[in-house]
């Protein structure tokens, strides 16, 4: 059956957990149009999970792994180009419909994967033979924000970024990562990255609007298998 989604922008809503990370320069594994942005031979990483809720135009659970800030080497981006973005390495989700619409607007390396919640844990187990499970607790008082993020992509040929903005409450929350273990080799800088402390940021609820991407570069004559 064919993916179905709706055209961007997507205004979404829900929750979610975000966890910095120290990730060694020397780990990264990006592509050779990216460069990091790195201080004293680290990259600041962020591991998030994410559950969109109603009423979102689809729902569904997503876990990702952004291992740098990063921004393009390339010139023909443009000023647009060479500002700093997230560089999201991998991206697991539970529909299929996101799945498509990921892969196809956004560029974004979604895999599908089986999502358990329990008790203020999350259990993820990704067609890719990767498996991740942690632990979360929230604590203190909720504080509203308002923020947006933004990640750049570069699939052969191409420049891609993605922005969004978003006002949510924020709380913080202690975290214990349970089980990991992946073969994927985007997932090797996670592998030695440090927690920036073992603390992450909690978002009970938030309202995101996901903006249609930026084409900074199409090269036609680039393969794209």
């Amino acid at each position: 059956m064919k993916a179905q989604y709706p055209a961007p922008p997507w205004r979404m809503h829900g929750r979610g957990l975000f966890i910095p990370c120290a990730v060694r320069a020397r780990d990264l594994e990006l592509p050779d149009s990216l460069e990091p942005k790195t201080a004293l031979g680290l990259a600041m990483g962020v591991l998030a999970f994410i559950e969109y809720t109603p009423p979102s135009p689809l729902t569904y659970r997503e876990l990702i792994w952004m291992p740098s800030w990063v921004r393009s080497r390339d010139e023909r981006g443009g000023d647009r180009g060479k500002k700093i973005a997230q560089y999201v390495a991998r991206m697991y989700v539970d529909d299929p419909n996101t799945l498509e619409a990921g892969r196809v607007i956004w560029r974004l390396p979604k895999t599908f994967a089986d999502f358990e919640e329990r008790d203020g844990s999350v259990r993820v187990r990704a067609d890719d033979g990767t498996r991740l499970s942690l632990s979360f607790r929230p604590f203190g008082a909720r504080v509203p924000m308002k923020s947006g993020i933004s990640t750049l992509q570069a699939p052969p040929g191409e420049l891609v970024r993605f922005g969004s903005s978003f006002r949510a409450e924020a709380q913080g929350a202690t975290y214990h990562i349970d089980e990991f273990r992946s073969d994927h080799p985007a997932w090797r800088s996670f592998q030695t990255a440090r927690p920036l402390p073992r603390l992450a940021t909690y978002f009970p609820s938030f309202e995101a609007l996901m903006k249609e991407p930026e084409i900074l570069i199409k090269d036609s004559s680039a393969s794209t298998s």
